[in-house]
């Protein structure tokens, strides 16, 4: 009698444990699906670019989140350690680009979104500043954004998307 009642226990408690964790998984595949479009009835309003997700998921580090929220950024756990490294870079990048081409050591955040933005939603861009992030020396990134950045056509880009910001602001 007693082992048919610890059967039923036991039974009961797989049971409520594998309910447990198809709900958690069913959350978390929730929470990393894209929300469902608003405004899909929008038809012809042009869909902002995106940056397609690459990398690991989940291995982004203690220290990226850190940086990046020093950055303004709320890190998501589900980015790539790949992820986060681009966009730290791209934030170095753009900021170094402002200096260069202002003057000016700090810019209007919707400026700097922007500009992130058109790094980010342009595939030759995003692949350049991944290149430039991964031959920085080690001088260049204790220089933050005091780095010089090499006058190339990535540079240039970028340089015309400033000015053309910075006219309109």
């Amino acid at each position: 009698m007693e082992s048919i009642l610890l059967a039923v226990i036991i039974g009961l408690a797989v049971w409520l444990f594998m309910k447990n964790a198809r709900k958690m998984r069913e959350r978390r595949d929730r929470l990393s699906q894209p929300p469902p479009d608003a405004d899909a009835d929008a038809g012809d309003a042009p869909q902002p670019k995106s940056m397609p997700r690459f990398g690991v998921p989940r291995t982004i580090t203690r220290e990226q989140m850190a940086r990046l929220k020093e950055h303004d950024f709320e890190p998501n756990r589900q980015w790539s350690k790949d992820e986060a490294q681009l966009i730290l870079d791209s934030v170095t990048y753009l900021r170094a680009a402002i200096r260069m081409v202002t003057g000016e050591s700090g810019a209007p955040t919707e400026i700097q979104n922007n500009i992130l933005g058109f790094i980010l939603g342009d595939e030759e861009l995003r692949d350049d500043i991944l290149d430039w992030g991964l031959n920085r020396t080690q001088e260049e990134e204790d220089a933050g954004e005091e780095v010089e950045l090499p006058p190339d056509e990535t540079f240039d880009l970028i340089a015309n998307h400033i000015r053309e910001l910075w006219e309109d602001g």
